[in-house]
């Protein structure tokens, strides 16, 4: 006998007691359904397969993690398609929707969120990311996480196999590499590092050395020394891929977007990592000014027939047609001219408050009075000088929709200030 809110319920001994029979008949006592309910939909997390295929982009960057980076990888999908789908917005109307994009960013009001993310926490991010790649060959990718997947079969299980190594003669390089590849996969970066050095050292004609050493130095943001030894692995290894993309990317990283140019139009296409590579060539033109030269790269991009590539290069010839504007286009010495009359006017201002504090001894009796306009006037000053100087800010850049990259506005180029 079983006492259940102040009513008796039987449950018949000769029977074998049913966990799940009890849990229907006291189902049935306080008048429940006796039917089991089906779990809900929604709480399924979908099967990651079913995105992947339908990915538009897979990138990877490095966020704040604690006091230091973390490489993640998200997978975005395409904007659900507006209902006037079918009439092509103007060159007028595209920018004036990058425009309204721009202020939701920055004020926090533009939320968009990946449909899968993975990050380097784990020991399976570097096998996950390689999967996405094979399970998203459409997809858009940028050159990192290629970079990333190519340490998808590190194995740190190996790492006792390869210290015996290291005592046989003629495999000391080999070791070393697989030792830094086994400490890049359990987030040692810095031993991981020191194992690639010692592999260069060890035999200074090993590309694989050079090449992994100079990835690792990418993710630690150490670009002239990524230079070095991808100039090394590529010197070694002519016509490999990754080391000519890696090389190139450094070079970007690094600002210097002549030798950039360089590198990337040696590899540049219009399929897979290629077309990445022909992007980047277009931005690397567009950022020395090279408008015409952008503006024909991004035609052959346009013209490949791949829906992501060319949504991207349409982001990018308006990009390149902002940036004609600014930097040289009828109204660029107007615009200057403006700006330099409002600094020109805001010190004026500032200094007459300040001399006149200083006739009344305000610096002595009253400083905070003397602070405030002090203060405002180093800001205008601050800012007005990046539009003297014509050079263009993070928010000029930007991505015009969800799931589209836009180099000049990733955490490689431009960093999020750290957590902690």
């Amino acid at each position: 006998m079983r006492q259940r809110g102040g009513g008796l319920l039987e449950v018949p001994s000769e029977q074998p007691w049913d966990a799940e029979g009890e849990e229907l008949q006291e189902r049935a006592f306080f008048g429940a359904p006796t039917e089991p309910e089906e779990p809900r939909r929604e709480e399924e997390p979908p099967p990651p397969e079913h995105y992947l295929g339908q990915a538009r982009s897979l990138l990877t960057e490095l966020r704040p993690s604690g006091f230091g980076e973390l490489l993640v990888t998200e997978a975005w999908l395409a904007p659900t398609p507006s209902e006037t789908a079918d009439e092509r917005p103007t060159e007028e109307e595209r920018q004036r929707a990058w425009s309204r994009r721009q202020e939701l960013r920055q004020l926090g009001l533009l939320r968009e969120r990946p449909v899968l993310s993975y990050d380097a926490r784990t020991e399976d991010y570097w096998g996950h990311v390689a999967a996405a790649l094979e399970a998203a060959p459409q997809a858009i990718t940028d050159p990192y996480t290629h970079f990333a997947a190519a340490f998808a079969e590190a194995d740190p299980s190996q790492l006792p196999d390869f210290q015996r190594d290291l005592r046989e003669y003629g495999r000391e390089a080999e070791a070393w590499v697989g030792i830094g590849k086994a400490f890049v996969v359990i987030g040692r970066m810095k031993a991981a590092l020191a194992a690639f050095r010692a592999a260069a050292k060890a035999e200074p004609f090993y590309p694989q050395a050079w090449l992994n050493l100079g990835l690792c130095q990418i993710f630690a943001r150490a670009n002239a020394k990524a230079v070095a030894s991808l100039t090394r692995a590529a010197e070694q290894s002519p016509g490999d891929l990754t080391a000519e993309l890696g090389l190139a990317v450094a070079h970007y990283h690094a600002k210097d977007y002549a030798r950039a140019e360089e590198r990337f139009r040696r590899i540049a296409g219009t399929t897979g990592v290629r077309a990445a590579a022909r992007s980047f060539l277009a931005c690397s033109l567009r950022l020395q000014g090279k408008w015409d030269e952008a503006r024909s790269e991004l035609h052959l991009l346009q013209n490949s027939g791949h829906p992501g590539w060319m949504a991207l290069a349409q982001q990018c010839r308006d990009c390149v047609q902002r940036g004609e504007e600014r930097r040289a286009g009828p109204k660029a010495d107007r615009r200057r001219l403006l700006s330099i009359l409002a600094t020109a006017g805001s010190v004026a201002g500032g200094g007459a408050w300040v001399w006149y504090s200083l006739l009344h001894d305000y610096f002595k009796y009253q400083p905070q009075l003397v602070a405030g306009p002090l203060l405002v006037l180093f800001m205008i000053l601050a800012r007005a000088v990046r539009g003297i100087s014509r050079q263009e800010s993070a928010g000029e850049f930007g991505n015009a929709e969800q799931g589209l990259p836009c180099w000049q506005a990733t955490t490689w180029v431009r960093p999020r200030k750290p957590e902690l």
